[in-house]
C-alpha cells in the first residue's frame, strides 16, 4: 500500500500525529477551565476538531461535540466523553510549577485538570482523527464530546449531548492509566435534618437535643451492615458535614441539627433505598429515648449554571454501574490488538458513566489517560507515554466499537 505521509489520509493508517497531540494537550493544560468557565477550553477543542476533519457543534449546555461517520439508521453510534472542566485551583503553595503553564518536564505534562481529564480529550480527538478516512466511510458514527460541569454533578450537563448523539455505546475517559474499566460504585450526598426541642442548657431535660440526636445517628450509620461487590468492594456511608442551630449557642440546647452523608453504593441500590437505610438507622439510634427527635431525609440538590447560561438543579445521586457482555469482549479485543492491557478493572471514584450506564443502561466502558489517584492533587500530571497509549487505544476502540 502506498501512503501519502498524512496520518489522516489512509483508511488503514492509524498513525497519530504525535507533535499535534502533545501540542493540544499542552494547550488544554495552559487553559483554565473551572466548572462553569470552560468557554476558552471549548473553543480550543472545537478549533482542533475542525482542523482534523470533525463535524463540530456546541450544544445548549456548552458541550463540544465532534463527529465522524455517516451515522446511518441502525448502525453503531459511539460516544467518547471527556469532561473538560476542572475543580478550582487549590493548595497553590504546594504547586512547584505553574498550574496553567503547560509545563513539560521529561515525560510529565503538568496542569490543573490535565489528568482529570483534559489529556484524555486530546487523546480521543487525535486517536479518532487518525482513523478518520476509515470511520468516515463506515455506516456508524463516532462522537468525541468535551463535556462541561462534571465536577458539579456527574452526567447532568452531558445529558443534552447524549440526547443529540443517541449512542449505542459510550466510553468515559476518566483516568485509569489506559486500562479497561467496566464499573464503579455510585455516589450520593444525602442529608438528615433532625428536629428536637430547644431549651435553656441549665434545664436540658426540658428539651430534645437535636445535636445529640445527630451524634447517635452518626454512630448508628457507622454500624450499618456493608454489602460487598466482588469487584467494586464495599458500600461506604461517611458523615461529611455536621451543623446545629442555634449556632453559636448561648446556653441553649439545639433544637435543630443537620448531618450530611456521602454514600458510595453498589449496583442495585436506589435513592429511596439509601433514604430508607438512614431513616431506619435513625429509628434504631433513638429507640430508647423517652422522647425521640424527628428526622427528615433528602438528597442534596446540586444547583449550577454552565458557561452558556444553562441552569441545572439536580439531586446529587449518581448511579453505580457494572458492564459486561459484548462491549467488554470487543474492547478487550481492540486493546489487545493495540498492544495494551485488556484486563478489566473498575474506578474508585464516580464518572459520567453513572448517567449513561447507570441511569440510561447504555453499554459503557472506561479508558483514560493518567492515573486515577493523581486527580485533584497539587502538581497534577500525566505522562506522555500514557497520553500516547490513550490515543492509540481510543483509536483502536473507535474502529472496533463501530464496526468500521
Amino acid at each position: 500500500m502506498t501512503t501519502t505521509g498524512n496520518p489522516l489520509a489512509d483508511s488503514n493508517d492509524a498513525r497519530v500525529d504525535d507533535a499535534a497531540l502533545i501540542e493540544l494537550a499542552r494547550g488544554l493544560a495552559a487553559t483554565p477551565s473551572q466548572s462553569g468557565n470552560e468557554r476558552r477550553a471549548i473553543e480550543l477543542v472545537t478549533d482542533a476538531m475542525r482542523t482534523l476533519g470533525f463535524e463540530v457543534t456546541v450544544d445548549r449546555s456548552g458541550n463540544a461535540i465532534g463527529t465522524i461517520g455517516q451515522g446511518r439508521a441502525g448502525a453503531s453510534r459511539l460516544l467518547i466523553d471527556g469532561h473538560i472542566d476542572s475543580i478550582p485551583l487549590h493548595s497553590e503553595d504546594s504547586w512547584r510549577v505553574d498550574p496553567f503553564g503547560g509545563v513539560l518536564e521529561d515525560d510529565r505534562l503538568f496542569g490543573l485538570g490535565i489528568c482529570d481529564q483534559k489529556a484524555s480529550i486530546a487523546a480521543a480527538i487525535h486517536g479518532v482523527a487518525a482513523r478518520r478516512a476509515r470511520l468516515a466511510d463506515g455506516p456508524g458514527l463516532v462522537a468525541v464530546v468535551a463535556s462541561v460541569c462534571e465536577e458539579h454533578m456527574e452526567g447532568a450537563a452531558l445529558a443534552e449531548a447524549v440526547e443529540l448523539v443517541q449512542p449505542t455505546a459510550v466510553i468515559t475517559t476518566e483516568p485509569n492509566d489506559t486500562r479497561l474499566a467496566v464499573g464503579q460504585r455510585g455516589r450520593a450526598k444525602v442529608e438528615v435534618e433532625v428536629l428536637g426541642r430547644a431549651c435553656h442548657a441549665g434545664h436540658a431535660g426540658e428539651g430534645v437535643n437535636a445535636a445529640e440526636g445527630v451524634a447517635a445517628l452518626i454512630d448508628a450509620v457507622r454500624r450499618v451492615a456493608r454489602p460487598h461487590h466482588p469487584q467494586l468492594g464495599y458500600r461506604d456511608i461517611t458523615c461529611i458535614d455536621v451543623t446545629s442551630w442555634p449556632y453559636p449557642s448561648v446556653s441553649t440546647v439545639p433544637g435543630r441539627a443537620l448531618a450530611r452523608f456521602d454514600a458510595r453504593f453498589l449496583p442495585g441500590e436506589t435513592e429511596e433505598s439509601l433514604h430508607e437505610l438512614l431513616r431506619s438507622a435513625a429509628a434504631g439510634a433513638w429507640a430508647e429515648w423517652a422522647e425521640p427527635p424527628s428526622a427528615q431525609v433528602r438528597t442534596v440538590a446540586a444547583d449550577f449554571t454552565t458557561y452558556t447560561g444553562a441552569r441545572y438543579v439536580v439531586g446529587e445521586f449518581a448511579h453505580a454501574w457494572w458492564t459486561d457482555g459484548p462491549i467488554v469482549e470487543s474492547a478487550q479485543r481492540a486493546l489487545a490488538t493495540a498492544g495494551l492491557d485488556p484486563t478489566p478493572m473498575s474506578y474508585s471514584f464516580c464518572t459520567n458513566g453513572s448517567y449513561t450506564a447507570g441511569k440510561l443502561s447504555i453499554p459503557t466502558i472506561g479508558f483514560g489517560v493518567g492515573e486515577e489517584h493523581i486527580a485533584h492533587q497539587a502538581n497534577e500530571y500525566v505522562t506522555l507515554s500514557s497520553l500516547r497509549r490513550g490515543a492509540k487505544g481510543l483509536s483502536a476502540l473507535s474502529v472496533e466499537l463501530t464496526g468500521a
